[in-house]
């Protein structure tokens, strides 16, 4: 017995066969038939299938009234009427995929089952062989101005499935030498699973569930399956064959021998690890108000909530929608001779990240006194152009968005301790990194204290002086603004400016960066000062009243002399009788 391996080459013999063109994909509806399934109940189960066609009209009064003894009815029809998003990346897309991935069937010996959107390789013996990735679990595609990026949780699962045919070499049944070939035996001896070039699974078989762990940022998961194929051959001699008869006049010489061949197919697939390990921050406490708590947490990275004190909670401005693969609605079955399409049983279905018209906003109920428990004093971070979502998918995406890379909280409900720790939901489902705040910053109070350095008329020129309340130190940072004017704070605290056309009451206001952007804040704080009296001096006052007596004296006299002539007729002020 002869054992022969091939690995590249071809060999006459091989039924060549005639494949037929492949045929158009049939009519398959974007919503699998044979759901809800898997745990998935029916009204999540119509909003996976984001990529199907929207109708109008689907909701109005006739439908309603139609369907308002069904529930799953409704359901359907306002899943066909528009997509449905998702505030947090869904478990049901992992249920979904687990349950679907194991209905798959493969192909026999001479058939090869693939979707239509495998990539397909040829060896000698081995045809339409594959291996495709079904599903990276937990993962989020990320839509981002023109770019998708896939995010992953650092450990998680790949689902792939691989499948080919045998190209068995054609019988020679005629004349005294002749030829018989079957599969001894055939496998996919190996699938595995290799994260950049260094292997983390093996398994083996069509279906294979590989796992990977302690990811860090980009990674290349790549997928490869062993396909060997043992085929026999047996070899018939005839040492007295007749020609006349076209028959062998004796005994058969037999030998049998093995044919051993090997192929090896691969897929990759481009992942980032959505890594919020690196969230950050610091509580903050109020000298001003005692009953007011806040904080600033910087998760550095795309995010879906931020959970403070049990159910309050924060949501990011980052949405959710599901969809189908594109490529798998049409399963192909290949033969030597021909391709046949059907609808396929197997569906994955994958999680997008999109940024909504919405920004960042507190989903947690009002208090008694119809307040939220908590307030987003600002979000921040680099700025991008919204993306393009597929023309299917009937959602609206931001035209512009701010990604909240940092975010800054305060809150006069909440207990002091309510910051004390922080939990970060990423939007990769299941990857939560609970963050504990022990830095803290105290917003501290501040006394303005303003004087009138110089007034007159025209001009006033004003110093502005800043303390800390509790410890009387300078305050350097901020600014002070004074009527139209605003002045800078020195290394001692002091500001001096000069203001145009003074009022007779001067304001003042001390202003510091604001809290969440600064590593020391400060409370604001205002004074008011009056420009003092213009009195002249006292030597210049006595001058005055000389003048004023010099000046009234000779008037006087004339006065006086005047009305003494007239014998007291013009003033009465004398009488001559």
């Amino acid at each position: 017995m002869v054992a022969i391996l091939l690995v590249s080459g071809s060999m006459l013999g091989i039924v060549a066969g005639s494949i037929s063109e492949s045929e158009p994909s049939i009519n398959t509806s974007a919503v699998p038939s044979d759901g809800p399934d898997y745990g998935v109940n029916n009204s999540t189960f119509q909003r996976l299938w984001s990529e199907d066609n929207d109708k109008e009209n689907q909701l109005d009064e006739n439908g309603i009234s139609e369907n308002r003894s069904s529930r799953a009815k409704f359901a359907s029809r306002l899943a066909r009427s528009t997509d449905i998003p998702f505030s947090e990346p869904p478990q049901a897309t992992e249920k979904w995929n687990q349950g679907d991935f194991g209905d798959y069937t493969h192909g026999s010996d001479d058939a090869s089952v693939h979707p239509e959107a495998a990539t397909l390789e040829d060896g000698v013996y081995i045809r339409d062989a594959y291996v495709s990735i079904f599903a990276v679990q937990p993962s989020t595609i990320l839509h981002q101005g023109n770019e998708t990026t896939q995010y992953v949780a650092p450990d998680g699962e790949v689902l792939a499935l691989s499948d080919y045919r045998v190209a068995v070499p054609q019988d020679d049944r005629t004349g005294s030498h002749r030829e018989r070939w079957s599969v001894s035996q055939t496998s996919i001896e190996s699938v595995e699973l290799s994260v950049d070039s260094r292997t983390v699974d093996v398994e083996d078989g069509h279906q294979a569930a590989l796992t990977y762990g302690s990811l860090s940022e980009t990674s290349r998961l790549t997928v490869e399956a062993k396909i060997v194929v043992e085929l026999r051959r047996l070899t018939l001699e005839c040492p007295e064959w007749d020609n006349s008869t076209s028959s062998c006049n004796g005994d058969w010489d037999r030998e049998s021998e093995t044919t051993d061949a090997s192929k090896t197919v691969s897929t990759s697939r481009d992942v980032v690890v959505n890594r919020i390990s690196d969230t950050a921050g610091q509580q903050v406490r109020f000298d001003a108000d005692q009953n007011r708590v806040g904080a600033v947490v910087h998760p550095n990275t795309e995010w879906s909530t931020i959970a403070v004190d049990g159910d309050v909670r924060v949501r990011s401005n980052w949405w959710f929608y599901t969809a189908g693969r594109s490529g798998w609605q049409t399963m192909v079955t290949s033969t030597a001779r021909d391709t046949s399409h059907t609808e396929s049983s197997v569906r994955p279905v994958q999680v997008h990240a999109f940024p909504s018209q919405e920004e960042a906003y507190i989903p947690t109920e009002l208090t008694e006194g119809g307040e939220r428990p908590l307030a987003i004093e600002e979000a921040w971070g680099t700025e991008h152009s919204g993306p393009a979502l597929p023309p299917n998918i009937d959602i609206a995406a931001a035209n512009r968005y701010g990604n909240a890379d940092s975010i800054a909280l305060s809150s006069s409900h909440l207990d002091g301790s309510a910051f004390r720790d922080v939990t970060v939901q990423g939007i990769v489902r299941g990857q939560t990194q609970t963050v504990s705040l022990s830095d803290q910053q105290t917003v501290r109070e501040t006394n303005l204290d303003m004087t009138v350095v110089e007034a007159n008329a025209t001009h006033a020129v004003i110093r502005a002086s800043v303390t800390e309340n509790a410890s009387g130190k300078a305050v350097t940072t901020g600014r002070v603004a004074i009527g139209n004017q605003t002045v800078a704070l020195n290394t001692s605290g002091i500001g001096v400016t000069t203001i145009s056309t003074p009022s007779t009451v001067i304001r003042g206001e001390y202003t510091s960066a604001p809290w969440w952007l600064t590593d020391q804040p400060y409370a604001a704080s205002n004074d008011v000062t009056e420009l003092p009296a213009n009195f002249p001096a006292f030597q210049t006052l006595i001058r005055l009243i000389v003048v004023t007596i010099l000046w009234f004296v000779p008037v006087a006299a004339l006065v006086f002399g005047f009305d003494y002539m007239s014998g007291g007729t013009l003033l009465g002020l004398s009488n001559r009788t």
